[in-house]
């Protein structure tokens, strides 16, 4: 599959979970000590538990080596082979605006001797907030494979692994799905993530599509600036799998409104509407998101497919 604009031909329900996790990632982040999970703040979705959380070093937007949760685990209560980890994006998601792209970075695996093309390069910024740790915490790499390693020697293996994230989470969750492809290889997984900036060069995408046991789908709003970063002019790509929907705000605005364009929730209302819409996308001038918020919701465009 390459581009898709109707949902009935995708697994809507699959694409609805993955979006609340994402959201409750955001919410695992606590206002007063963000290196631990805000545990009262997250909830669950339907059928899950919250199980476990990992954090990230920060020194890339806009921060001094900040210790941050950045993700969660849920568990399926009536599945507990099914596994879903979910990444948190920034807080601000027009730092990535000046921030992305700069310098290219060879992608590193946990498992050092797995195989990648010299070619393979990700961004710079993406990169080291994956792989860096400091003198009391571990890297979020080494974090998530202690996690996986503890699951998979556990009574409840995972047999189903979901990875997901948002914006800058949806760029964190593409590397660990590849890592996981490379270090654990026994181990498949999917992914869908949502909003997602571009995560490497033509080399890597490549290479990550060639994990065939590790499916990703990405969900794009056709008026979100993120994913058009960092530019293609850099050598950066994206995957060819992608869901495409269109919104923006209703005021005046418009598609200029950058904050509308990228937010989790615009993006989940806009998927709840799209399936429930009986014709595989959503076509609402005045779509209700909140109290006090509404949005425009279009079918994309052709030249937008």
């Amino acid at each position: 599959m390459a581009s898709e604009n109707d949902i009935r031909k995708l697994n809507a329900e699959r694409i609805e979970l993955l979006i609340e996790c994402s959201i409750q990632a955001y919410n695992a982040l606590s206002e007063t000590q963000i290196a631990q999970c805000a545990v009262d703040k997250v909830i669950a979705p339907a059928g899950f538990e919250l199980i476990d959380s990992w954090s990230g070093v920060d020194s890339v937007f806009g921060r001094e080596k900040t210790v941050e949760t950045y993700g969660v685990v849920f568990r399926s209560r009536s599945a507990p082979w099914r596994y879903v980890f979910a990444f948190r994006g920034t807080d601000s998601a027009l730092d990535m605006l000046d921030d992305c792209g700069v310098e290219p970075q060879a992608f590193v695996p946990l498992e050092s001797d797995a195989p990648v093309p010299d070619q393979v390069r990700v961004e710079s910024g993406f990169n080291e907030i994956y792989t860096s740790g400091n003198g009391s915490v571990a890297s979020m790499q080494t974090q998530l494979f202690a996690l996986i390693d503890q699951y998979q020697h556990s009574s409840q293996q995972p047999s189903e692994i979901y990875i997901t994230g948002h914006s800058l989470g949806g760029a964190l969750c593409q590397l660990f799905t590849l890592d996981l492809a490379l270090s654990r290889p026994e181990i498949s997984a999917e992914n869908i993530n949502f909003a997602s900036p571009r995560v490497g060069n033509k080399a890597f995408v490549e290479f990550y599509a060639a994990q065939a046991h590790h499916p990703t789908l990405r969900v794009v709003n056709v008026h979100d600036a993120v994913p058009h970063l960092p530019p293609t002019e850099l050598g950066f790509r994206h995957h060819s799998s992608v869901y495409l929907i269109a919104f923006h705000a209703t005021d005046i605005l418009g598609k200029m409104d950058l904050k509308v364009a990228h937010s989790s929730d615009n993006y989940q209302a806009v998927i709840r509407c799209a399936r429930r819409s009986g014709v595989g996308g959503c076509n609402n001038k005045r779509l209700q998101v909140a109290e006090r918020l509404t949005i425009c919701s279009e079918l994309p465009a052709q030249e937008d497919r």
